[in-house]
């Protein structure tokens, strides 16, 4: 009887060391990954480079624990980057990154966009079915670091939606990569290369002059979007209670990336959103996007109507 008991007791313990091996390597992201190379074309050979680049990619993501947040399968933050290909010379490459990320709103079928991105300026080196390892405190393959950078900017978006100041560490996980990126000779990490290139999108989200803005992505998710559910009047007062920031924020800072993309990303919702509001505040919604997407004009002209 002892003897039964330990075994049970050893058998318990076993399945309860493999329960938490499970738990620690559950996934948090739900990644889609998809190579585009119309504009390189190429034999059927290319064409299975690209397929296992891809899946690659994908496995690379959503294989790794990017957090030790727990996450249900529904819970899974859902991303997508699209590389799209442009020159290539053996295993060298060079082209473009699209990436965008969503979140869901509480308690509906509904999601909203957090970031939607376009990195003009990806060069890197590929052969086929390499291994993709990368250390987060080591700089030394281009695409991963890229990916890696993204995807903790996408973090640090999606922990401010639900907790002010939440993504903090994600941000600096993304400062982090793009300083050791400063020893090598890639495109895209450097200041004063682009206002839009990586170095500039994180030193946004780090800069203390656009704080408010962190504050913003919770207040309009959390006191906003979520609180819809219940009232849709008080979700949208909540949100415009918060517009005159953003033009704060864009005098103190002018031509933000960060606040653009703010702005890109949420644009179509407030402008739906913002329908049934009264003139005042359509107007005074209208002076916020002409402030910080001028050139887009054409898309809100529809609030002075």
């Amino acid at each position: 009887m002892i003897m039964k008991k330990m075994i049970i007791k050893r058998a318990l313990s076993v399945l309860l060391t493999l329960s938490c091996v499970f738990a620690c390597h559950a996934q948090d992201v739900k990644a889609y990954v998809r190579v585009n190379a119309d504009n390189i074309g190429g034999t059927s050979t290319n064409r299975e480079i690209y397929d296992e680049m891809s899946q690659a990619i994908t496995e690379f993501i959503n294989s790794r624990r990017w957090t030790d947040a727990t996450f249900t399968e529904e819970e899974r933050i859902e991303c997508n980057f699209v590389l799209i290909l442009e020159k290539t010379a053996g295993e060298n490459y060079s082209g473009k990154l699209q990436v965008q990320a969503s979140r869901p709103v509480y308690n509906s079928g509904y999601t909203t966009t957090l970031f939607n991105f376009q990195d003009n300026n990806l060069m890197f080196n590929y052969s086929q079915y390499q291994k993709l390892e990368f250390d987060e405190n080591v700089y030394e393959n281009n695409l991963l670091s890229t990916i890696a950078f993204y995807m903790n900017i996408i973090l640090g978006l999606h922990f401010d939606s639900f907790s002010r100041y939440g993504g903090s560490r994600y941000f600096e996980k993304a400062e982090l990569i793009v300083s050791l990126a400063q020893s090598s000779d890639d495109i895209g990490w450097k200041a004063f290369d682009s206002d839009r290139n990586r170095y500039a999108l994180v030193s946004n989200y780090q800069d203390e002059r656009l704080k408010k803005l962190r504050d913003i992505m919770y207040e309009y998710h959390r006191f906003g979007l979520d609180e819809m559910v219940n009232s849709v009047e008080k979700g949208r007062t909540n949100i415009f209670n918060n517009l005159p920031y953003l033009k704060e924020m864009n005098r103190a800072v002018p031509y933000s990336i960060a606040l653009q993309l703010f702005v890109e990303a949420k644009l179509n919702e407030l402008l739906d959103m913002f329908k049934p509001a009264t003139s005042k505040e359509k107007k005074d919604l209208y002076e916020v996007l002409q402030s910080i997407l001028p050139t887009q004009s054409n898309k809100y002209q529809e609030l002075l109507n």
